[in-house]
């Protein structure tokens, strides 16, 4: 048996992926136990035994320091969540949500309140500061601002783009890389984005790696148990050390210390109301299972 090389895998469609090995590309045959086992996701370091002079055969992936399932993607170094207060008008609990997730995973984020040429910057402040407080990153962007900031925070780093459907992702990374060969889809008459392709991939963008999604905005919640649901807002998780019953779940219990902070303005209430939207979630879907 020749000796294992290690890759990175650039794209990932259906059964065939993408493997680059020293300023080559190759595609990757996965084997059938590789894929029930390990998935093989977009940005894995993977074990490859050469085939032919184009063909290479995926043993075995490497460790993650993360990932998600949908989109497939491992391995990344920042999360970007693009958030717009108008055309579309987003639901906060999705911020919530992707951050929440994002923290029990481990990966950094970073908040853009985006399109913010459309609204004042009282009406974006407050939003700020509260997020800023939770101690997120938070930019405050549109493509018509200078964007030169945002492309260095993102400069060496494998970066995922999150966020509802027409928020402005693709046209943002345009904006940011004029030669990126993501496809921006117009916002039609009910505001919901198109796209057309189908796999996913590795854009390399100068010195920057942005994950190419089509199809995929929203992270999806996976199931999990209430604490797992209250670690991803640090703040009721901090707070809650200070309830009487050491399992409460801050609904209707005496003595909650979090739904007193709430009630004194310590907790936000859009966060508070997000935990309590997430937890009955996960509630009714339990009852199904």
């Amino acid at each position: 048996m020749r000796a294992l090389l290690l890759g990175r895998v650039l794209r990932r469609e259906r059964y065939n992926v993408l493997v680059s090995y020293e300023n080559s590309v190759y595609l990757g045959l996965v084997k059938k136990k590789v894929w029930e086992q390990d998935k093989v996701l977009v940005n894995d370091r993977v074990w490859f035994e050469p085939i032919t002079d184009t063909e290479v055969s995926v043993e075995r992936t490497t460790g993650r320091k993360n990932y998600f399932l949908r989109p497939p993607v491992a391995n990344l170094d920042l999360l970007v969540y693009v958030h717009s207060f108008k055309n579309p008008q987003c639901d906060v609990r999705y911020l919530d949500l992707t951050l929440g997730l994002a923290t029990l995973q481990n990966i950094p984020v970073l908040v853009l309140f985006h399109k913010a040429d459309l609204l004042r910057d009282e009406d974006i402040q407050p939003w700020t500061s509260l997020y800023t407080s939770l101690g997120y990153d938070v930019m405050v962007t549109s493509v018509y601002y200078d964007l030169s900031a945002l492309k260095e925070r993102l400069r060496g780093k494998t970066v995922l783009f999150s966020g509802p459907t027409g928020v402005g992702k693709s046209s943002l990374v345009k904006a940011l890389w004029k030669d990126a060969s993501v496809r921006v889809g117009d916002i039609s008459k009910v505001g919901r984005g198109k796209h057309t392709t189908s796999w996913v991939e590795l854009l390399p963008l100068d010195d920057t790696y942005v994950v190419d999604a089509p199809g995929f905005s929203l992270l999806e919640m996976p199931a999990m148990n209430p604490w797992d649901i209250q670690r991803m807002f640090p703040e009721i998780g901090t707070t809650a050390k200070g309830c009487f019953f050491s399992d409460c779940l801050h609904l209707k219990e005496p003595s909650c210390a979090v739904k007193e902070a709430v009630k004194k303005g310590l907790i936000a209430e859009s966060r508070y109301n997000s935990y309590l939207y997430f937890l009955d979630k996960q509630q009714e879907e339990a009852k199904k299972r």
